[in-house]
């Protein structure tokens, strides 16, 4: 009986925490798995019931950049970053939809915006290059496409390397035992020597 009750409350638990992540996480997975068309109406679905929700509104300007619908992209990037303005997301995606448009100008606007909020510095140095290229001679439309895409890489490489910094765990003690040398314990105690 007690078994079942724990069953029971675990799968209703389960079953409410799915509920309330369910669209903002389908449109999520869409985005993440390059189906941008369902990811656009799935944020514009969350955005209906809740129009100034942040992550939607940088979900969905992220789905229009990738399907080429810049106008509508820095339409919703720039109720984010209106909302937001220390948002690196926001402002990447605003500097290259206006890249990838030709204007140059709101496009530097929005990638100075981004260096001045310390991005790592690898996309930083990207973003300096990409701004040097842009203030000189007049780009072709293939070049913009490759600096957009050069900025993005770096952008999601940033994310990967802090996500997994999140992720590490302190390295295991280590140890020197006389008769075996030099050990130490792994994360589920045992004693390693080597």
């Amino acid at each position: 009986m007690r078994q079942r009750h724990a069953t029971l409350v675990t799968l209703l638990a389960a079953a409410l925490l799915a509920g309330c992540a369910t669209p903002y996480g389908r449109a999520r997975t869409a985005l993440a798995e390059e189906r941008y068309e369902e990811a656009a109406s799935g944020f514009e679905e969350i955005l209906t019931r809740h129009p100034d929700r942040l992550d939607a509104l940088i979900g969905l300007g992220k789905a229009r950049y990738k399907l080429g619908a810049f106008d509508d992209a820095i339409t919703a990037l720039t109720r984010a970053a209106a909302r937001a303005p220390k948002s690196e997301t926001a402002h990447l995606y605003l500097g290259l939809s206006h890249l990838r448009k030709g204007e140059d100008g709101p496009a530097e606007e929005h990638l100075k915006t981004l260096l001045a909020l310390g991005p790592h510095r690898r996309l930083a140095a990207q973003t300096s290059r990409a701004l040097e290229l842009v203030r000189g001679e007049h780009l072709s439309m293939e070049m913009r496409a490759f600096i957009a895409a050069s900025l993005e890489d770096e952008a999601e490489w940033a994310r990967e390397v802090r996500q997994a910094a999140e992720h590490v765990y302190p390295p295991p003690p280590f140890y020197w035992y006389r008769p075996f040398g030099p050990c130490f314990t792994t994360r589920s105690g045992l004693l390693v020597c080597y």
